[in-house]
């Protein structure tokens, strides 16, 4: 498994996490997508600046990433060694703008990865999947390790602001379509463009439920959920759908 290779034409861009630094110091973005032969994919370390957007889909030579054992997990080959490149193996080949075209994904998509609840992903021992929410509340929570200073990235001449660089966290509870755990689930936002309007638009933070649609009817409202590396059990929110009906 950890040698295999594959080019994967198909790969429809689900989400992007907030950038992160990682050891070695490269500022990165871990993208979910989907492709037909591979299923839901987790790719990991991206550039931030690439064809990575939502909708898009793009062709990416992967390969397996030792480091990540979860059968969802991939790299971009040589990604390491090739990292001052990388964002030209990502080729753009086309992007999905029709709404209902969306819906369908997003409904195909739901039947083949979707869960009544989370804990059918943790019975599954999948490290992604799609859930449909009942929205109990939501708020901004302070980040307790708020670093201010930022960093420069490739290509930038502006700093590059990383999750830590953000002074606001969202978090969600809700419960699941069929929920089965004793109480309902409380989950981190990791959807880097929510961050980005909260930095953007520091004195108006609050609205950004609203811009959101959180409970308002009409919408079709699902979200990417995925498990953490480090602890296989407990999930964030990667990507929130909120399509018109």
């Amino acid at each position: 498994m950890q040698d295999e290779r594959v080019i994967a034409d198909d790969i429809v861009v689900l989400g992007n996490a907030v950038p992160d630094v990682i050891s070695d110091e490269r500022i990165t973005v871990c993208t979910a997508g989907y492709s037909k032969e591979l299923g839901l994919v987790r790719i990991y370390p991206v550039p931030p600046v690439s064809n990575m957007k939502r909708w898009n889909v793009v062709e990416i030579p992967l390969e397996r990433n030792s480091r990540d054992n979860r059968t969802e997990s991939w790299k971009i080959q040589g990604s390491k060694s090739d990292w001052d490149q990388i964002a030209k193996k990502i080729t753009f080949k086309r992007s999905i703008q029709d709404r209902k075209q969306r819906l369908s994904l997003l409904e195909e998509l739901y039947n083949k990865f979707g869960a009544s609840c989370i804990e059918q992903l943790n019975d599954r021992r999948v490290s992604l999947g799609l859930i449909k929410p009942k929205i109990i509340s939501y708020q901004l929570e302070t980040r307790d390790d708020f670093e201010k200073a930022t960093q420069l990235t490739l290509g930038s001449r502006e700093p590059f602001v990383t999750i830590k660089n953000y002074p606001l966290r969202p978090v969600i509870t809700y419960r699941c379509s069929n929920c089965k755990s004793k109480g309902p689930h409380e989950q981190q936002v990791l959807e880097w463009g929510i961050y980005e309007w909260l930095r953007q638009h520091p004195n108006e933070a609050s609205n950004v439920w609203e811009n959101l649609r959180m409970k308002e009817a009409g919408y079709y409202r699902s979200f990417l959920v995925g498990n953490m590396a480090l602890f296989r059990t407990s999930f964030v929110i990667i990507s929130m759908f909120r399509l018109k009906l």
